[in-house]
């Protein structure tokens, strides 16, 4: 006796017709009447009453029905009964992230996570660095996808350096910078700025206003705004220049929004994309996260 036979004998005793349940097996009807009566040969027993017509059990097909459903739903159940512990984990995990960066590795990460351990849920929050600063100091994320200048001074805070991401000048298409490729702060002391509202990016925009200061100048605003996409917007119709982070998702800003962006000399990697979160979390699916984004994250590296 074998799984393969009393597979057959369920559909035949399902369907009490050899001609239906060889369609349904995708086998002739001479073998699968041929493996009922094997089935029968091996046990001693008749299992179905044979009719002109007609095909019913016999009261041991009845029994043997009852066992041979239990062993096959036993069989079938045994990948998930004998599944690593942690696969069976379910929860929730509350991530944060910053909206306008290209955050293509979060998404790689909660999509095999989402594969490994199907019955952990996703709860995602998208906000500004202050927001998610926030949400991280009261616990309401376990981890946040966020530029390292903005939490870098976290007390007891543990970060996963993701991604290169420095700051970037956006000048018009016909400024008379826009044919370089890098600049100097220092030959942007006459210029006039657009700024992000330092309530929406306190961190970034301070991190900005340093850099000129150190170059030995106050940047002059000629207007602020909420968010990056109306910076550029502004730019490329040539009412000033502004900063942008080089992970910002342009694909092509001269064709987008009428702008050239240009690197800045010198400067360091305050604005890495990290992966932060408290050393003092609680939440056992954070550990689960973080592996896999780790083995993401060093794949992705060999790849390059």
């Amino acid at each position: 006796m074998n799984l393969l036979s009393l597979r057959y004998f369920i559909s035949v005793a399902q369907y009490l017709n050899f001609t239906k349940a060889a369609e349904k097996l995708y086998v002739s009807q001479p073998t699968l009447s041929r493996q009922i009566m094997d089935l029968e040969d091996e046990l001693g027993v008749q299992l179905f009453v044979r009719g002109r017509h007609t095909l019913k059990l016999t009261e041991s097909g009845n029994l043997l029905l009852n066992e041979a459903v239990d062993i096959i739903n036993k069989c079938d159940n045994i990948k998930e009964i004998i599944k690593p512990i942690d696969s069976k984990k379910s929860g929730s995990l509350k991530i944060g992230y910053q909206s306008f960066l290209d955050t293509k590795l979060m998404y790689s990460a909660l999509k095999l996570v989402a594969k490994d351990y199907p019955h952990i849920d996703f709860s995602l929050l998208r906000g500004t660095p202050p927001e998610l600063r926030h949400q991280l100091l009261s616990n309401k994320c376990d981890v946040i996808f966020a530029l390292n200048t903005c939490v870098r001074a976290i007390p007891n805070i543990e970060l996963i350096n993701l991604q290169e991401n420095k700051l970037k000048i956006a000048v018009p298409a016909n400024h008379h910078l826009a044919n370089r490729s890098s600049v100097d702060l220092k030959d942007l002391a006459n210029e006039e700025f657009i700024m992000l509202d330092r309530k929406v990016s306190p961190f970034t925009v301070d991190y900005a206003i340093s850099l000129c200061m150190k170059s030995g100048f106050s940047p002059t605003a000629s207007a602020y705004v909420d968010n990056a996409e109306k910076a550029l917007l502004l730019t490329g119709a040539g009412k000033g220049i502004t900063f942008l982070h080089s992970m910002i998702k342009i694909d092509n800003p001269l064709d987008s929004y009428g702008v050239k962006t240009l690197d800045i000399e010198g400067i360091s990697d305050d604005l890495n994309f990290v992966l932060a979160y408290r050393q003092e979390n609680k939440n056992p699916l954070t550990s689960i996260f973080i592996s896999e984004l780790n083995q993401l994250h060093q794949d992705k590296i060999l790849q390059i």
